[in-house]
């Protein structure tokens, strides 16, 4: 009897506790739903573009530099260096250790020369401060930007040179003249090392390092003459194929002009015309934007479901160098206004508009939708209109029970 009873004890305080649960459950479940936080968003001015999305194809008339492969080779230029027709790209060394050696000069050498150019800029020194301050601010940013492309070398030397410049300029001791009598010491340990071969190149333009295997893959002068199952062909090889740079130096861009090639639904270049200009944007890199002259595929065939879109650019540096397939963004119309979460949204009295938080006061501002899509809508801003949504305005973008009028403590 006394082990029922344990047993019947046991089974009453599981029940109870099963009972707390349940009821700690509904209970934060019921303050959920009646105690919703209130969250703002602050209204600014945002800018919006309608766009097509492609993976395109970049074609550039390129020749690639193969290494002699009869020593230890070193590059003599840098990406994006320009370099005439004879010129030379790079040097064959007998052995690794001269090859070593021929760095080591060469960079010792740059090093002494930007010291030596210090030097000889602070004799006489009269700039103002205020100048080289907004140098430093202009250098700065350069630095920043360097971050992202990961170039940060000459970015950061230009910065170093300039604030060693401001420290002369307020009257800090700056020694250069003792680098500039080291670096020479070091530099003469070395002494310059002959190659015994020079690489040079056949044509002019401009030089990369970065080669894939798909230099020759289409034709330049063809590029603008492609149909679309050619460009569907060629596609598919370089989505099979791997990218390959063994065996090559680099290679010279021999023409400012190159291609971006991208297939479209032809609905989507209705308003687009062969000649136009449009800004293209790569994917995961907003601060890279081209200028682009569209020079064919605007204007596609009756009946025709999808076109190959030609657009030509003339902007070059490292990174577009390497560029073989990206994800382009094509803008076309651009919006301005002020961005609202959609959510955000609401309609009353068949009136769109957003609440707005005014000192603890809940506002109705009506609104007129001028861009939408999936998370936001972009709607007007007219600052005359002093019942529509005013720059700086806290839209409440989650609440409950909003109402014109009410007052939130």
């Amino acid at each position: 009897m006394k082990k029922l009873l344990q047993n019947v004890n046991k089974g009453n305080l599981a029940m109870i506790i099963f009972i707390f649960v349940i009821l700690g459950i509904f209970l934060v479940e019921v303050y959920s739903v009646t105690h919703i936080e209130l969250k703002t968003q602050t209204a600014g001015i945002s800018t919006v573009y309608d766009t097509i999305s492609a993976n395109a194809l970049v074609v550039r008339n390129e020749t690639v530099i193969p290494d002699s492969g009869d020593g230890i080779t070193v590059v003599g230029c840098d990406n994006g260096d320009k370099i005439k027709k004879g010129g030379s790209v790079a040097m064959v060394f007998s052995s690794e250790q001269e090859a070593v050696s021929y760095s080591k000069y060469r960079e010792l050498s740059r090093q002494l020369a930007q010291y030596e150019s210090l030097v000889s800029q602070t004799v006489g020194q009269s700039a103002d401060l205020e100048t080289v301050d907004k140098d430093i601010e202009q250098k700065v940013v350069d630095y920043a930007l360097s971050l992202d492309e990961n170039n940060i070398n000459d970015e950061k030397e230009n910065l170093n040179s300039v604030l060693i410049r401001r420290q002369i300029l307020i009257g800090e001791q700056v020694d250069l003249q003792s680098y500039v009598t080291s670096l020479t010491n070091e530099l003469s340990q070395y002494g310059a090392v002959a190659p015994k071969k020079q690489i040079t190149t056949d044509v002019s333009g401009v030089f990369s390092t970065y080669t894939d295997g798909f230099e020759g893959l289409v034709d330049y002068d063809s590029a603008v003459n492609m149909s679309v199952d050619e460009f569907k062909s060629i596609k598919e090889k370089i989505d099979s194929l791997t990218v390959t740079q063994s065996g090559n130096i680099g290679k010279v861009i021999t023409e400012y002009n190159w291609y971006l090639q991208a297939l479209v639904d032809c609905e989507r270049v209705k308003d687009l015309g062969n000649g136009d200009y449009v800004e293209v944007v790569l994917k995961g890199d907003s601060n890279t934007v081209l200028n682009a002259k569209i020079v064919t595929g605007a204007e596609p065939e009756l009946n025709n479901t999808q076109t190959l879109l030609v657009l030509r650019c003339d902007k070059m540096d490292e990174s577009l160098a390497e560029l073989r397939c990206a994800d382009i963004e094509i803008r076309l119309k651009k919006h301005e206004g002020i961005k609202v979460p959609a959510d955000a949204l609401h309609v009353v009295d068949g009136k769109k508009g957003v609440y707005v938080l005014i000192a603890s006061q809940v506002k109705f501002r009506q609104v007129n939708v001028i861009y939408s899509d999936n998370d936001y809508v972009l709607v007007e801003y007219d600052s005359s209109d002093s019942n529509g949504i005013h720059l700086y305005d806290k839209i409440i973008t989650q609440g409950k029970d909003l109402e014109d009028g009410k007052v939130y403590t």
